[in-house]
């Protein structure tokens, strides 16, 4: 049998060594692969090692710097409410007991004195008022309210207010209000009056010569809807260009020397920006350095017709309710100073007026005698007064007691303090520094719903 080349053993030697030096080559760069592989996974192993370790140590360091942040806003509530509480209650002292002055025969020289007295204690009760507001609204809890009222008597009252400084420094004040914007309007007065008052009080403190002129307009939109603008003119010392920017920006004067020379803490303007934000509006400032300044505030507002003004009826209804007979009164009230103020205001009434000065005061009291009405100071020694509604609710709920209402009596006035007294069983609060018409008001509220 004849043998082709291809079959000869030489032949087949050959193939069997091409083939197993490829298979050797393919083995081997296989072998290179996967080392190359082996090497890049250890190297995305450790790389995914190195990331999660950084993950973790950043989440370790946001978790602090969180941890820090909640501790800080924590102590800046915790000091805001004890600044709030220690500058409201000798308020309370002074502006009740000057108020209660007020009521007395005094001289023109002595009326004149005890004004001024309101003046400056006002004057340091808008200060306080100015921080807490900043702090309501970095926290997203100032709200805005949507009540009617008559907007040309709002700027009668406010030019009253601010026309006597303007004589004082011998130069124009004078508030010009369209015939379009002497109507009724739905927005909040609290706040509008807040935005218009600072605007003014700041053309007026730095204008020393010349004129302070509010143009007030009313373009309205719909019928329902409005948009108002207040535009204050000034004639005085200007703002630089470069400064006119950060003005709105909390605790921002022009420069230190404004605060020497006319005192103020620089929170006005960015509150009074922020107020008219949240009634969708906004605050333009136009100024030339040495000749004047205009400040607009615009906000939005909805158009309504008028309503019969009800506040002196209401105030003589008040009166009215709490002189219909003798009601038992329970005050619980540790500071001397205003359980003397509270006495003034209520003098003129017959009631039956019972003193505890502390809450276990307050508790005990409640067992021998069924009070109309409880007055309840807040921060008290032994039993403070939420502990003391606490433990009268209980005891009302066990005994099946008649309610009876529990007025917070606080310089605590922060949203969430308000809150919590009415959780644990209080039906409304006073806000110390007292207004004798508001304690009236309030009394009247509580005592009409008791037999």
């Amino acid at each position: 049998m004849l043998h082709t080349p291809t079959d000869s053993p030489h032949v087949s030697r050959r193939r069997y060594n091409r083939e197993r030096l490829a298979r050797q080559e393919a083995e081997q760069l296989l072998d290179g692969k996967s080392r190359e592989l082996w090497d890049v996974n250890q190297k995305l192993i450790k790389q995914a090692d190195d990331l999660e370790q950084t993950v973790q140590e950043r989440t370790a360091d946001l978790e602090k710097a969180r941890e820090v942040a909640e501790a800080a806003s924590h102590a800046k509530s915790v000091f805001l409410a004890s600044m709030s509480h220690e500058i409201r209650t000798p308020l309370n002292g002074v502006l009740g007991m000057a108020e209660a002055l007020t009521d007395t025969k005094l001289s023109d020289e002595q009326k004149s004195m005890a004004a001024t007295i309101v003046d400056s204690g006002q004057l340091l009760l808008a200060v306080l008022n100015d921080i807490l507001d900043l702090s309501k609204i970095e926290a997203g809890q100032l709200e805005i309210e949507t009540l009617p009222f008559d907007l040309e008597a709002l700027f009668i009252a406010t030019h009253q207010l601010y026309s006597f400084k303007a004589i004082e420094k011998g130069i124009t004040f004078e508030i010009r209000v369209e015939e379009s914007a002497k109507r009724w309007i739905k927005s909040d007065p609290v706040r509008l009056r807040q935005v218009v008052g600072n605007l003014i009080s700041n053309a007026i403190k730095f204008t020393s010569i010349g004129s302070v002129i509010v143009d007030v307009t009313l373009d309205t939109e719909t019928n329902q809807k409005g948009k108002l603008n207040i535009a204050v003119y000034d004639t005085g010392l200007g703002i630089p260009a470069n400064k006119i920017a950060g003005l709105c920006q909390p605790f921002v004067q022009v420069d230190a020397s404004v605060a020497r020379k006319h005192g103020g803490t620089g929170l006005g303007l960015s509150i009074s920006k922020q107020i008219c934000a949240l009634m969708d509006g906004d605050i333009h400032i136009e100024s030339t350095e040495g000749s004047g300044s205009c400040f607009t505030a615009t906000v939005n507002v909805i158009l309504t017709e008028a309503i019969a003004d009800d506040a002196e009826r209401d105030m003589d209804s008040s009166i009215a309710i709490i002189g219909q007979k003798k009601w038992r009164i329970l005050l619980a009230e540790d500071n001397r100073t205003n359980q003397l103020v509270f006495k003034k205001f209520i003098k003129q009434f017959d009631l039956d007026i019972t003193v505890a000065g502390n809450g276990q005061e307050a508790i005990d009291a409640t067992e021998t005698t069924e009070f109309d009405l409880i007055f309840m100071d807040i921060n008290m020694p032994i039993v403070d007064g939420v502990m003391a509604t606490q433990a009268i609710r209980k005891k009302d709920a066990e005994l099946n007691r008649k309610h009876t209402p529990i007025l917070a009596l606080t310089a605590n006035t922060m949203v969430h303090q308000i809150a919590e007294y009415i959780d644990v069983g209080m039906d409304n609060h006073l806000a110390k520094p007292v207004k004798k018409n508001v304690l009236f008001q309030v009394m009247a509220d509580a005592l009409s719903g008791v037999d």
